[in-house]
């Protein structure tokens, strides 16, 4: 007669050789959780108190990658920016410049000239749209001496923030592009420099 354990480690040995061989799913018992049910994006869900199964981050939580700019919303002069605003972290090798400068060429170019002379092909010259900034005075020179007497930081500031007709770039231009963009203008200028007398 066939013993009970034998029956056991056959019925066993069966159920284990189906599993491997079946198309469908194994069979569970007690997942101990493995199989959650998945929501959908956006599905509602009854169980959290916004009905919704998408999660809301925490209150001051930062994207990753995102550094909050220190000096957004100053309405002050730019001569009041503490220390003349933050110092530029990026060192100015060639690989840089040339980032800057595609950078400057995409974005800035159209209104301060390839040159940074002011006369790009949206501002000038006549019978172009000849803009001018809010207050009426022609469009900045980034080669005027009040251009060159600014900090790093200022010039980051306006980038980021705008100034007169200039609106603010920080959603096109990332922060360290930004950067780069401002060593790229500071060769404009020693260029100036070197060939104003000529």
């Amino acid at each position: 007669m066939i013993s009970l354990q034998r029956i056991f480690a056959l019925s066993l040995a069966a159920v284990l050789l189906w599993n491997c061989e079946s198309k469908t799913p194994p069979m569970e018992y007690m997942p101990d959780m493995a199989d959650s049910p998945a929501r959908e994006a956006q599905e509602a869900d009854s169980n959290f108190p916004n009905n919704t199964s998408l999660r809301l981050p925490p209150v001051g939580a930062v994207p990753q990658g995102y550094f909050p700019y220190e000096y957004a919303g100053w309405t002050q002069s730019l001569d009041a920016l503490p220390n003349k605003g933050l110092a530029n972290p990026i060192k100015g090798d060639l690989a840089t410049l040339q980032k800057g400068e595609i950078k400057y060429q995409t974005y800035c170019s159209p209104c301060h000239g390839v040159r940074g002379q002011g006369n790009g092909t949206v501002v000038g010259p006549a019978p172009r749209l000849n803009m001018a900034q809010s207050d009426g005075s022609p469009m900045a020179a980034l080669t005027s001496a009040s251009a060159k007497a600014y900090s790093d930081g200022q010039i980051y500031h306006i980038i980021t923030e705008g100034k007169g007709a200039m609106k603010s770039y920080a959603s096109q231009v990332p922060s360290e592009d930004r950067w780069k963009i401002i060593l790229y203008v500071r060769k404009l200028q020693e260029y100036d420099n070197r060939t104003a007398g000529k």
